[in-house]
Parts: C-alpha cells; sequence; structure tokens
C-alpha cells in the first residue's frame, strides 16, 4: 500500500467521522426534541378526552370535576415544563366549565371561566378575532360532535 493511499484513507476516514458525527449529533438532537415534545401528549388526550365524555353525559357535579382535573392537568404542565404546550385544548376546557357553571346557575364561576377561555384563545390566536361566548360554546359543541362521529 502507498503512501498516497494511506494518506487518502486516513483522511477520508476522519472526514467521515466527522461528517457522520455532526449529523448523527443533530439527528438525535432532533429526535429528543421531538420525544421531548410528545411526553405529554398521552396522559392530556387522556385527561382531555375524559372530560369531554363527562361533559357531554355526565351529570353537572361529576362533569366539573373532569373538566376541572383537565385545566389543573394543562396547568400544573404548563407550570413545570414552560416548553409544554396543551394545543389550544385549555380554552375548550374553560369554555366547558362555563357552560356547566351555567347550567348549575352560578353566574359568577360562569364569567370567570368564560374570562378565562377568552383569554386563552386570544393568547392561542394572537392575530385572530375574539369570539362571544356563544361562539366559544358553538365551537365546543361542533368539536364534541366531530368527535363523536370518530
Amino acid at each position: 500500500m502507498t503512501r498516497a493511499i494511506k494518506v487518502t484513507f486516513l483522511a477520508t476516514a476522519v472526514l467521515g467521522l466527522g461528517l457522520g458525527g455532526y449529523f448523527g449529533y443533530s439527528e438525535a438532537n432532533e429526535e429528543s426534541s421531538l420525544l421531548e415534545s410528545t411526553q405529554y401528549m398521552v396522559p392530556t388526550g387522556m385527561a382531555a378526552e375524559f372530560a369531554r365524555v363527562q361533559f357531554m353525559r355526565a351529570d353537572g357535579d361529576h362533569a366539573r370535576q373532569a373538566v376541572m382535573l383537565q385545566i389543573h392537568l394543562f396547568e400544573e404542565l404548563e407550570q413545570a415544563d414552560k416548553t409544554s404546550r396543551e394545543d389550544g385544548r385549555l380554552w375548550l376546557a374553560y369554555t366547558r366549565l362555563a357552560m356547566i357553571e351555567e347550567a348549575a346557575g352560578r353566574p359568577d364561576a360562569e364569567q370567570s371561566a368564560v374570562a378565562q377561555a377568552k383569554a386563552l384563545y386570544n393568547r392561542d390566536r394572537p392575530r385572530g378575532q375574539g369570539l362571544t361566548y356563544d361562539e366559544l360554546k358553538d365551537a365546543v359543541l361542533r368539536l364534541d360532535r366531530a368527535a363523536d362521529n370518530l
């Protein structure tokens, strides 16, 4: 084996290891970020679905408890991990809570939940137009009907 072949082989090996290490690290970093962003998907999805089903089928007290569980879980996750997002489902929960409080005849609690729902809806859509409470309720009912048809 000539010296030129050895130098070429060594340079190619170093270049290959360097590029492989760089691209491998980049790929692993992307995968890690993806896994980190999805680590809350199952628990929050289950809590949201449980709250949705309880809202549609349970009595007011059980529906309220399920929706409050969802709200507390999402808020705790946001406090614990600032990178976690609840994908716009928190305004849905607050709208459901407002509807439950409205049905129970608690106007103060209803207005508080409506204010939270509007604030969260506007936070998730900074350029969008704010919705009225009736529009928020309509959106929740449409989304719930669509979820039932899946």
